[in-house]
């Protein structure tokens, strides 16, 4: 694993590459916002979230990203205003991105279509200090040099949805954003570019039992150039205080969900990915720790389009 890590290092140095930018997230489920700028101020008035992932645990230079994110719902519920921030290092790379969002609300009577877009800021820093290279005199890389660059991208989708069901559809890197290193190193000089990125989702909440709640969902993401990730995974919520779950990631993984409601607006929930892929002989698993803050608080919020937001309402509390 370590020589091809340094291949695909290597590569970098010498050619111009296109490579996913957005990072996956077990508890896609809870963060598809940062997927589908769609997404903006569908959930509650405020919407905070924070997320980790420590992926790969017990391999040198594994993915860990941190995320938060924050919208808001206002103007008689027709418009969503949202921030995103993540960070996700690999090995000898650090990428940060800020998202700021809009999305507008077509309300029905048991349904809701949102239309989001979004501008991305980019920075990404590469510490070549942190190659290990076989060859201690190979030219094609400048282990002792680091260098930074910054870009700008977009994104935009929609969804489909009401409080039973969802349907979610979302275009990322539409501009294709290039990250240039080492501008004035003919020698060492990379071009990484942001690839489209096509995210997909959908979902259905059943119950015979309001007491006990089954949430069901898919996502599927696709990257020219990497795996494409398809995620199956059903939750049940019981007595709208506790839930816990199971995803399966085809050919990837299978991950266990675990989470607690506090007083309707706060949520923590915990994942951890048992790896199924070969990768599961060099490393021991991945966590997920997402903590929410989401709440209707406040004189206006049936101004804002939630109280009694769908005719046929059954899972309002779901976040």
């Amino acid at each position: 694993m370590k020589k091809l890590l340094h291949i695909c290092i290597i590569l970098f140095a010498c050619i111009n590459l296109q490579a996913q930018q957005y990072p996956w997230f077990t508890q896609n489920r809870s963060n598809i916002y940062m997927y589908n700028p769609g997404y903006c101020g569908t959930k509650r008035v405020v919407d905070f979230r924070a997320f980790y992932r420590n992926q790969w645990t017990g391999y040198t230079g594994a993915p860990k990203t941190y995320a938060a994110t924050l919208n808001f719902r206002y103007a008689d519920g027709k418009l969503g205003t949202g921030l995103f921030v993540f960070q996700d290092n690999i090995g000898p790379f650090q990428t940060t991105n800020v998202s700021l969002t809009l999305a507008y609300h077509l309300q029905f009577d048991d349904v809701e279509l949102s239309v989001g877009g979004g501008g991305s800021y980019y920075s990404q820093s590469f510490n070549g200090t942190k190659i290990t290279l076989q060859n201690q005199v190979d030219r094609g890389i400048n282990q002792y040099v680091t260098d930074k660059s910054t870009s700008f991208d977009a994104s935009a989708g929609m969804v489909l949805y009401n409080d039973r069901f969802h349907f979610g559809f979302a275009a990322n890197n539409l501009v294709g954003a290039e990250m240039i290193y080492y501008k004035n190193d003919p020698l060492h000089k990379g071009k990484y570019q942001n690839a489209g990125n096509y995210a997909m989702n959908a979902g259905y909440n059943f119950s015979e039992n309001p007491e006990f709640i089954f949430e069901n969902s898919v996502m599927a993401l696709y990257t020219k150039g990497v795996p494409f990730y398809f995620d199956y995974t059903l939750r049940m919520h019981v007595r709208n205080a506790v839930f816990g779950g199971v995803s399966i990631r085809f050919r990837d993984a299978v991950a266990l969900h675990l989470g607690v409601t506090i007083k309707k607006d706060f949520q923590i929930c915990y994942s951890y990915d048992v790896v199924t892929s070969p990768l599961r002989k060099f490393q021991k698993g991945s966590h997920d720790i997402t903590l929410i803050f989401s709440t209707n608080a406040g004189k206006d919020k049936k101004k804002r389009g939630f109280s009694g937001k769908f005719l046929k309402q059954k899972f309002q509390y779901l976040l």
